[in-house]
């Protein structure tokens, strides 16, 4: 909510001060990207563990209980796998931003590791929740699905 506020307060000013008082900002544009990058990687685990994240479920309404859980399990440990290995990239290339001082490419500029790091944060965080999901899932299921 902070990086959402941020975002719309900059781009508010940015108007503002570009077409009122014909002084635009060399700030609100990096600032922006910079805080949409921070929500999008500091959200998504909270997404992974409310299972909000975006599901296609099709195959799922043609399965028996036991085919839908193990479907379910397979599907949850995949995606903690490809959030490890995504995790692990891009880790690597902050780590590498961090070593070689790189910033940012814009007017604001800041360490680009700043930013770069939050993604492998936000990737393996989901993958914990992945696997979590992946190993706790009930046997139980209810009209939505199955219940983790």
């Amino acid at each position: 909510m902070l990086a959402l506020t941020i975002i719309a307060l900059s781009f508010c000013y940015e108007v503002v001060a570009r077409y009122f008082f014909n002084a635009p900002t060399i700030w609100a544009n990096p600032v922006s990207s910079y805080a949409l990058c921070a929500s999008i990687f500091l959200a998504t685990p909270e997404l992974t563990r409310l299972s909000a994240h975006i599901s296609l479920n099709l195959l799922e309404n043609f399965l028996s209980d036991d085919a839908k859980l193990a479907l379910q399990r397979a599907l949850r440990l995949i995606c903690c796998l490809a959030c490890l290995g995504g995790a692990w990239i891009t880790g690597q290339a902050a780590i590498s931003d961090f070593e070689m001082g790189i910033l940012t490419n814009t007017y604001l500029e800041i360490p680009k590791w700043w930013l770069s790091s939050l993604i492998p944060y936000g990737l393996f965080s989901s993958a914990i929740y992945f696997a979590r999901q992946g190993f706790n899932l009930e046997r139980s299921v209810s009209n939505e699905g199955i219940t983790a």
